[in-house]
């Protein structure tokens, strides 16, 4: 690791070049010291060389830092007349320079200072004048372990704006023909860092600021910023040959939990280097997704970001200017994140018609695609296109479920449940089917429904919205048994409660508060999460469970729209519909891996009544097994989950049923219609 490896040039313009990514990024990789005096620092500029930090400070690097106070008038004058001592004033007006921001706090910049300072990687020196003017010249030097150097100097200080927004120009010196060049400037800087400087004082970092800096240190000990450069596994590199091989279209049918999304932003970084440019328009069902893909997307290296979601005067004016900037050739790589509501608006599609050439498209979730709003859209130009979705046709839509083959190709890549736990991608898991009971209200409740329904199926007039509501409300009676709160409470009164943890329970509509304020008055840490919840809450309920401050959680539908809880051992489903993409989802958000995880369990509840008919057995049977079809069949209990629920279907001749898979059903119905 030498800096002699790193290509340099003489200079570095923003004209042409990206000074902190073309230069300060290079040099830092191949460095075990960097010596820099500047004329203003600020914390967010160590996001931006993170990537070079990152191989830096595993050589155990170390950063030297002499920087300048910014001295308001105001701040002049306090010293001048004596109102403040000029150490206070110093200490406050760098205080005041910190980026304490929204932006600086989310890209974890001043946790990632505070490490540095509190290991001893970074020593920082404030230099100001004697007559209260600017400290303002700028130059830097890198060391690598052969005691190679290169020097710079210019206009760029150490800050967002000065490394990366601002036009700016440093000039390299590294030659053999630069040697007293670059010794002068490292004279220049031991002198300033041994105080020896005419006209400067150069001080330590007063404590005031050292312990303000320090407060923004988290725990664990590790600096979040760094991240490793991604690298696909083995499966996920099928997923992006197979792509490549069809011409950067098609879907990728891959389980909840394997990856799909950085899988689809590394093919999208191969698209960047064969093409040079990309323009990358992303597809969430919602928005509280867009923070997730904006996480995932700088990992894979994107800076720039337009959200197009909400009012459209918010993001309109900036979707035009990106499209216009891009097309003009002035940026390389932008990232556009929208919702499927907004990405059906004709202003969207008005402004994705006009991008020019280098666009790729991800659609998360792209069953979503299919809804009848987006059939007219206008993005069929953008030059790559890839779809993501573990079930990604659509459920009682045919015609969506062309369409979406049609737009985007066909699937190129299948990764299924039974490939990604044997491959070790998912965790294994328990499956426990609890057969639960219908009341004799619900049970005759559930036959009226029934007998409405079959005569509205034998009504040619029958109006289709009775139908669906009539089946609607049949299914709740199902979701709502009340028999499967009272084994729940049972089952939890019975539980150590302190060895209880990461525990899921998916209730159905309007259950919530009845299951957490039962569980709560067990004894439970426990938290609702529904759409009652605000965003700004989420995360920090979705903390205090990874951390077990929260042992349950109680959700309905929240958790099944993208929201990750990998850190989940244990599941209670109470509710399902028979649509397989809403179980299958919730299955594989619980078997995702995470540390000390080596297994997870699944308690489903099974409605199997015992005091009815036949008929009403079988009708509400046929619903309820395609769930354990699909759920058993990869657990590592198998046989014993089909022993429970095969003693309840022997006596009625129905074990059959438990093969039974929820499309196998799907097109049994569909042949059905036909033949009829």
């Amino acid at each position: 690791m030498s800096l002699k490896e790193v290509d340099l040039k003489f200079k570095y313009r923003s004209d042409a070049d990206s000074i902190h990514s073309d230069f300060y990024e290079k040099c830092l990789e191949k460095s075990v010291q960097y010596d820099r005096a500047v004329g203003y620092f600020t914390s967010g500029s160590l996001g931006l060389i993170s990537r070079g930090l990152e191989e830096f400070l595993a050589k155990d690097g170390m950063i030297r830092m002499i920087a300048n106070p910014y001295l308001t008038r105001e701040d002049v004058e306090a010293i001048r007349f004596g109102y403040k001592a000029k150490s206070d004033v110093i200490s406050q007006s760098i205080l005041r320079e910190f980026e304490l921001c929204e932006t600086s706090i989310r890209e974890d910049s001043l946790n990632m200072l505070a490490w540095l300072i509190y290991q001893g990687k970074l020593e920082m020196k404030i230099a100001f004048t004697q007559n209260d003017s600017l400290y303002h010249e700028k130059f830097g030097l890198f060391y690598d372990e052969d005691g190679n150097r290169v020097a710079f100097s210019g206009s760029a200080n150490e800050t967002v704006g000065g490394m990366k927004n601002n036009f700016e120009k440093i000039d390299v010196f590294w030659r053999e023909n630069d040697l007293e060049r670059i010794e002068d400037m490292q004279n220049d800087f031991s002198n300033l860092w041994a105080n020896q400087t005419n006209g400067l004082s150069v001080i330590d970092i007063p404590n005031i600021v050292k312990d303000e800096i320090l407060s923004y240190k988290k725990e664990g000990g590790v600096m979040a910023a760094p991240k490793p450069v991604l690298k696909p596994r083995p499966y996920q590199q099928e997923a992006i040959d197979a792509v490549i091989s069809n011409n950067w279209h098609g879907i990728l049918e891959m389980a909840t939990g394997t990856g799909k999304t950085i899988t689809s932003l590394l093919i999208s970084n191969e698209f960047f280097k064969e093409k040079g440019r990309i323009f990358l328009v992303i597809i969430v069902p919602f928005t509280h997704l867009i923070g997730q893909w904006e996480e995932n997307c700088q990992e894979a290296g994107y800076e720039q970001f337009t959200y197009c979601f909400g009012t459209k005067k918010k993001w309109m004016n900036k979707l035009q200017a990106d499209v216009r900037d891009f097309n003009l050739g002035l940026v390389k790589k932008q990232v556009v994140i929208t919702t499927y509501r907004t990405a059906s608006s004709d202003e969207f599609n008005h402004f994705m018609e006009r991008v020019r050439g280098k666009s790729f498209l991800i659609a998360d979730e792209c069953h979503y695609f299919g809804v009848r709003s987006l059939r007219e859209n206008k993005m069929g130009s953008l030059e790559a296109k890839i779809g993501l979705s573990a079930t990604p046709d659509r459920w009682w839509d045919e015609e969506g479920t062309k369409y979406i083959e049609d737009f985007f190709g066909p699937t190129v890549y299948e990764y299924d449940m039974k490939m990604a736990i044997q491959n070790g991608a998912l965790t294994e898991y328990i499956y426990h089917p609890v057969v639960v009971d219908l009341t004799e209200d619900e049970i005759g409740r559930y036959e009226k429904l029934t007998k409405r329904l079959i005569h509205l199926l034998s009504d040619k007039k029958a109006n289709k919205e009775e139908i669906s509501e009539v089946n609607r409300k049949r299914s709740l009676i199902i979701s709502k048994a009340d028999d499967k709160k009272q084994v729940l409470f049972r089952t939890f009164d019975q539980k150590v409660r302190e060895e209880v943890s990461h525990t899921l329970v998916y209730c159905a509509p309007g259950e919530v508060e009845i299951i957490t304020s039962n569980l709560s008055r067990l004894g439970y840490r426990v938290h609702r999460f529904d759409s009652q919840v605000p965003l700004e809450e989420r995360k920090k309920i979705l903390d205090a469970f990874d951390n077990g401050t929260i042992q349950v959680l109680v959700a309905i539908k929240c958790l099944d729209e993208g929201v990750d809880v990998p850190s989940t051992k244990t599941a209670y489903f109470l509710a399902s519909t028979s649509n397989p993409r809403e179980f299958v989802q919730r299955r594989g958000r619980i078997l995702r891996k995470y540390p000390n995880k080596n297994l997870a369990e699944i308690y489903d509840y099974v409605v199997l009544p015992a005091n009815t008919s036949d008929q009403m057995f079988k009708s509400i049977a046929a619903k309820e097994l395609p769930r354990f079809a699909e759920f058993s069949r990869y657990a590592i209990n198998n046989f014993n989950a089909r022993e429970t629920v095969g003693s309840e279907l022997r006596p009625h001749s129905l074990e059959y049923l438990m093969d039974k898979l929820p499309w196998e059903v799907y097109n049994e119905f569909k042949k059905m219609e036909v033949d009829q």
